[in-house]
């Protein structure tokens, strides 16, 4: 089996990273390399880039390593016309056997998995996260590091929540709001919101449906 990573940015290179860590465990895949559109680079870290339109997809499996949720949807829906999503979790993480995760996840080392937590498709749970008993996190979403969610907490689909959010035990986020870091949300935030701030309050509304300008 091959893994290609999508995307040679920060997000990228730190899932080489965790790529390496497993395959010192499981030797789960025979090649590593980068996929990118944009760059003009041969090589990243020590790895080959090509591009998506020149691989081979026999024997493949893809990354999305893009932080941007609406990216990652995007290339979600290219990927699996040809290929299947990878999932990667590090091997230090525990998952209990009534946790779902889906396909195309990443969790990094240090997060914590609670009971009965579900996490749908091509999300993305960055290091030293906490997700609490019964939560559920939408598709294509990205929880940064040291995010910490109360029991029976549901965030929707391409919702973004910056480093070190604190969301309160049975709230409920929609799909496309972004929470930026350090934000402590005691209520629920209704779809394409964007909050933050102690206690976290909507400062307008996500027309664009975007994280990063």
């Amino acid at each position: 089996m091959k893994l290609g990573i999508y995307g040679t940015g920060g997000q990228g290179r730190e899932t080489l990273v965790l790529a390496r860590q497993i395959n010192q465990v499981e030797a789960r895949w025979s090649d590593i390399f980068f996929i990118d559109d944009v760059t003009d680079a041969t090589s990243v870290s020590g790895v080959p880039v090509y591009r998506y339109e020149a691989l081979d997809f026999h024997d493949l499996e893809i990354f999305i390593a893009l932080g941007e949720p609406a990216h990652r949807r995007t290339l979600a829906q290219k990927v699996l016309q040809k290929a299947k999503l990878a999932t990667l979790i590090h091997p230090d993480v525990f998952v209990p056997d009534d946790t779902h995760i889906g396909r195309g996840v990443l969790i990094g080392q240090g997060a914590f998995i609670s009971c009965n937590v579900t996490i749908d498709d091509n999300a993305l749970i960055q290091p030293n996260t906490y997700l609490s008993h019964d939560c559920h996190i939408g598709a294509h979403s990205v929880i940064c590091s040291q995010v910490s969610l109360g029991g029976k907490t549901s965030i929707g689909e391409g919702t973004f929540l910056g480093m070190n959010c604190v969301v309160k035990e049975l709230s409920v986020i929609g799909n496309d709001v972004v929470i930026g870091m350090g934000s402590v949300v005691t209520k629920d935030l209704a779809d394409n919101a964007v909050a933050f701030g102690n206690p976290a309050k909507i400062q307008r509304s996500n027309s664009n449906k975007r994280v990063f300008k």
